[in-house]
């Protein structure tokens, strides 16, 4: 999975802290489980998901946010894809869906928004005639009348 800068560099501390953790357990010779995984408990030990998701609630009612589940999260990735001007494709790649419809099915209506104003951005890119003082094309009086004296 692609991480911006930001995150990586979170990451990198985060692991930096987890080694000084791991050196400061076996110091005391107390046990430290190596899996390998990013998020453990104090010991190394893998986190149940439970638990993960139980300090989420934590989080979210500490900051008084509106009831979200973790899960929920995959919601907003969505539209920070949106968001950073990519389109359902970039939405698919970056919630690894197995495929554009299972993308489709859960975020066309977000994604429609999105086309309807990349369509608007797209049309005023195109150059358009001049128009006189009347709103039509300056240009298109000439063009119908030699049209009509054909």
């Amino acid at each position: 999975m692609k991480l911006d800068r930001e995150t990586v560099s979170v990451l990198l501390a985060h692991r930096e802290r987890q080694a000084a953790q791991r050196a400061a357990r076996l110091e005391k010779r107390l046990p430290w489980t190596d899996t390998g995984k990013i998020f453990t408990r104090e010991d190394g030990t893998w986190l149940h998901p439970e638990m993960v998701s139980d300090a989420f609630r934590e989080i979210v009612a500490a900051a008084d946010l509106p009831p979200i589940n973790l899960r929920d999260l995959r919601h907003g990735a969505a539209a920070l894809v949106k968001a950073g001007g990519g389109d359902i494709h970039d939405a698919k790649a970056k919630l690894r869906h197995s495929t554009i419809s299972m993308t489709s099915d859960t975020y066309m209506e977000l994604f429609e928004e999105y086309e309807e104003a990349l369509t608007e951005r797209a049309a005023a890119a195109v150059p358009r005639a001049r128009r006189s003082a009347s709103g039509t094309s300056a240009h298109a009086g000439a063009s119908w009348r030699r049209a009509g004296q054909r």
